[in-house]
């Protein structure tokens, strides 16, 4: 599988070259002409990093708490793989949704419907059972330990695969 988008380093990149460009730079820069510039610089950079992932992360809990009316328990950076969409993996008391910035909620599932759920690097695979159907949903995620621990308590036990199942009956 080809993974374009890294939410790892599409993040920190921006970290890096807002604080290089505005932090230092734009400091050492205007620091010549007056402190208030200096400042004005490091402010921007400060506003282009952990602002703008406040404003984000803001953003997505009005969008949970407008879907499913309950409050976020964990919210990390992820992509939807399938599609390549950016977003957020949410994951609440009895929901995990996939909530996009800019773009309407169309992944939501219930802590009912997870069958089982695989972590393995950065890659989250969660199985769940619809009506007359499985699907599978993989997010590549940030924090997946994180992710792992609250798919842990929020559904219990991952369900083998049907073809592990048939492995272990037959030894």
């Amino acid at each position: 599988m080809n993974v374009r988008s890294r939410p790892i380093t599409d993040k920190y990149f921006r970290y890096v070259i807002s604080w290089l460009l505005f932090g230092v730079a734009g400091g050492l820069l205007f620091w010549q002409w007056g402190w208030y510039f200096a400042l004005i610089c490091i402010l921007t950079a400060f506003v282009l990093t952990f602002g703008v992932d406040y404003l984000f992360r803001f953003i997505v809990k009005q969008k949970v708490r407008a879907m499913v009316k309950e409050e976020p328990v964990l919210i990390t950076d992820a992509v939807r793989l399938r599609l390549e969409r950016r977003g957020f993996l949410v994951i609440t008391e009895k929901f995990v949704l996939f909530v996009p910035v800019f773009r309407k909620i169309k992944t939501v599932i219930e802590a009912d419907q997870i069958v089982r759920y695989e972590v393995e690097g950065l890659i989250v695979e969660i199985t769940a059972k619809f009506p007359n159907q499985y699907r599978t949903f993989s997010f590549q995620v940030l924090s997946p330990n994180k992710v792992l621990a609250n798919l842990q308590v929020m559904s219990g036990e991952s369900m083998p695969y049907k073809h592990e199942k048939l492995e272990n009956n037959s030894l």
